[in-house]
């Protein structure tokens, strides 16, 4: 966790640092761009005033496309090349003006067109002489405007070259930060797998000795038990049924881990899966409540036994979370979309524990007295083997709902002829 937020401030520094960069290099750009105009302005000055420069070629040299000076009120004194008949001067003051040229810039990009304007505190008299004069001493006492308009391409094509390569290194950071953090996220969960199945190998290689070791002695218990019943009288026969009972929840208890230990999967078969659900019902007398809404019948590929202990096992322990409760659960079987049967058993117990939900699978977790904590996994495991899933969660008011989502059978040639039960 602490290493994928290292890698999340990492590269949000690294994209804090492209953003900057690139403001920057765009800045830049702009300053370029006025620097520019302005050279280009003082040229055109200086051709105005020198009769031995041509103005035409000052505007080729410096990709001018026309020269216009206004008077103070935007009319036309004097131009070369396309200009604006009347200066919108209102629309360039609402611009940004330079206070130390006293002068406006705008690119517009969809005329792909840049504008210069530099507000003159000189008279500019249209003449063949020299068009800028001093105002001192002169009528006329208001600015005049020069007017500049350039192919702004070169600009816009840097501009556009910025943008793309900012555009690329964001998206490379994104897609790098994406990848190493899926990397991770992958690379812990396979690291979990490991643990789990090197933990689980050595479970098995401990589960297989010990109800290797257990089965002898409780076949050797069990017999001499059937005869001390044969040969004790009834004052001891309570005594020898406790003895009985606890023998045979051990038993029970080695044919589920053995359950657990040995292939999964089994022998599938077709069959439907709303009426291997209730034939389950009477072996728990009327605690067992059948939702009106469910589908009347499904069919789906697994292993008849497997999928019998799955549901026994979510059953009980359904009933037993009701212990000193009213009894109260509910089945329902749902079909979706996708091709996919939900069972969905429903009780109003004491729920999960917090704290529980990651331990709930493990092989001998359980928080029953008498429960041995091997069920759940022999569940799951059934069930992923054949393609299923097991999903708990909180029931609103109160309880556990417990969803089993099995895939529908792909209807083979024997379909027809198996006999769904």
């Amino acid at each position: 966790m602490l290493l994928t937020a290292g890698l999340v401030i990492v590269f949000a520094a690294l994209i804090g640092l492209t953003v900057f960069l690139s403001a920057s290099l765009l800045s830049l750009a702009r300053l370029e761009m006025e620097n520019t105009v302005e050279r280009a302005f003082n040229d055109v000055i200086l051709a105005l005033q020198d009769d031995d420069v041509p103005i035409s070629a000052v505007m080729s040299e410096n990709h001018i496309l026309g020269v216009g000076v206004y008077s103070g009120y935007g009319n036309l004194l004097y131009s070369v090349g396309p200009v604006y008949l009347r200066l919108p001067l209102t629309e360039f003051q609402q611009l940004e003006r330079d206070p130390v040229t006293n002068s406006i810039t705008n690119y517009d990009s969809k005329t792909d067109k840049m504008e210069y304007i530099r507000f003159s505190n000189r008279a500019i008299i249209p003449s063949g002489q020299s068009l800028l004069l001093p105002v001192e001493g002169s009528f006329v006492n208001f600015p005049n405007v020069i007017y500049l308009s350039f192919d702004g391409s070169g600009y816009n094509g840097k501009v556009i070259r910025l943008r793309l390569t900012f555009f690329c290194a964001i998206t490379m950071i994104l897609v790098f930060l994406f990848i190493v953090i899926r990397i991770y996220a992958q690379n812990r969960k396979y690291k979990q797998q490991l643990i789990r199945q090197e933990s689980l190998v050595s479970l098995g290689q401990a589960a297989r000795t010990l109800t290797h070791e257990i089965k002898n002695p409780l076949s050797a218990i069990t017999l001499q038990l059937a005869l001390l019943k044969r040969s004790l009288g009834k004052e001891n026969q309570e005594d020898l049924k406790v003895i009985e009972n606890e023998t045979q929840r051990l038993i029970q208890l080695t044919n589920k881990v053995s359950d657990f230990l040995r292939n999964p999967l089994g022998q599938p078969e077709h069959l439907d899966i709303v009426q291997s659900v209730r034939n389950l019902f009477p072996l728990f007398g009327d605690s067992i409540r059948w939702v009106g809404s469910s589908i009347e019948s499904g069919v789906i590929y697994f292993d008849r036994e497997r999928l019998r202990s799955v549901f026994e096992n979510i059953l009980k322990n359904a009933i037993e979370a009701c212990d000193g409760m009213t009894v109260d659960v509910e089945v329902e079987i749902t079909r979706s979309k996708r091709g996919r049967f939900h069972v969905f058993v429903r009780d109003r117990g004491c729920g999960i524990k917090a704290g529980d939900e990651r331990k709930i699978f493990d092989p001998f977790f359980t928080t029953k007295i008498h429960g041995s904590g091997i069920g759940l996994s022999i569940t799951r495991q059934f069930l992923a083997a054949g393609g299923a899933e097991l999903a708990f969660k909180k029931r609103d008011g109160g309880g556990t709902i417990v969803e089993v989502i099995i895939p529908e059978s792909r209807r083979g040639d024997d379909y027809e002829n198996t006999d769904l039960r």
